[in-house]
């Protein structure tokens, strides 16, 4: 039976995407085609058994070392259980850790959240602002669940602590090192990624006991599939032209016969005359106010942070 030799354990909106692309281009390295199996976080997928969880990883070559990635795994204590379980299951996993500015980082899982539970009429499951999420004390008059998490989840809680837990960095880690020793964690930062890919994917590659990874994957980029900058204008755009090809019927296949710089041409002024609807918006951003609050409430972690991780973080610009 086929279990993970290691797993990214988060956190959440931190670069994981990002560095799963480029860890599956790997010839030595074998990951799920379906990232986030959440197997030892969630009660419903660990009661199905290691058995099920193991097909997941069935396919790996003999000399391939395997791997997965779930970002619920680092949401202690909302799940509480996820590191004994894996301890129990597979104890000498090897688990890298991104982190990332902390308070960005939960801003971010918010919109991530808004993404995923915005439907095709443009309407929110999360109807919530993130006000509302990290500061309740503030904002008495919250949607109640029903209204808030319509159609969320029913595994991921109506509490505050969905977006802020995933950046108490100390509380994962120490979650960790409760059980595994420290030389089984490899800590990085979403910067470390970004100002040196090279580098940064060394240490990772080194760490995993496999070669480097070729130039060429290290220079393509492996985009993230997560929200990007222009997710909603995108979706905004898409959803006028899908409009403008119900009207037009089966004149807007006759689009194709065109030149393409007049195709473009007359897409443009399309867009500009229509009114997309549904309206697709993104979330406003977030208040400085709350920006200070959360700022003052995960700066007291870094001296300890630091301590355990072997990282600095002055360029988080929280002291």
């Amino acid at each position: 039976m086929r279990l993970p030799d290691f797993i990214i354990i988060g956190a959440a909106k931190a670069g994981t995407t990002s560095l799963y692309a480029m860890l599956e281009q790997h010839d030595d390295i074998f990951l799920p085609k379906i990232k986030e199996p959440e197997f030892f976080a969630r009660d419903d997928l660990y009661e199905r058994g290691l058995e099920t969880y193991a097909q997941a990883f069935a396919p790996a070559g003999e000399e391939q070392i395997t791997g997965e990635a779930s970002t619920l795994y680092s949401l202690s204590p909302l799940f509480p259980d996820t590191a004994a379980r894996m301890k129990a299951a597979v104890p000498q996993v090897k688990l890298i850790y991104v982190m990332r500015h902390p308070v960005e980082r939960a801003y971010s899982y918010y919109v991530q959240l808004v993404k995923n539970y915005q439907n095709s009429s443009g309407d929110t499951g999360v109807n919530r602002s993130f006000e509302e999420f990290a500061l309740p004390k503030a904002h008495a008059q919250a949607a109640p669940r029903d209204q808030a998490f319509s159609h969320h989840d029913t595994h991921l809680p109506d509490t505050p602590e969905l977006c802020l837990a995933g950046s108490d960095y100390v509380t994962q880690i120490e979650a960790y090192l409760a059980h595994f020793p420290r030389e089984q964690i490899l800590f990085l930062t979403q910067e470390d990624l970004r100002r040196d890919r090279v580098g940064t994917m060394r240490q990772i590659t080194e760490f995993l006991g496999v070669s480097p990874l070729s130039d060429p994957v290290l220079s393509g980029g492996a985009a993230a599939r997560n929200v990007s900058a222009t997710y909603f204008e995108d979706r905004g755009k898409r959803a006028a032209l899908r409009g403008i090809a119900k009207r037009l019927g089966p004149l807007w296949t006759l689009r194709k016969l065109l030149p393409a710089k007049l195709r473009h041409g007359l897409r443009g002024q399309a867009l500009n005359r229509v009114n997309p609807e549904p309206q697709i918006t993104a979330p406003p951003p977030m208040t400085p106010e709350t920006r200070t609050a959360l700022e003052a409430r995960f700066a007291p972690m870094l001296p300890r942070l630091e301590a355990l991780s072997g990282l600095t973080f002055e360029h988080w610009n929280l002291r």
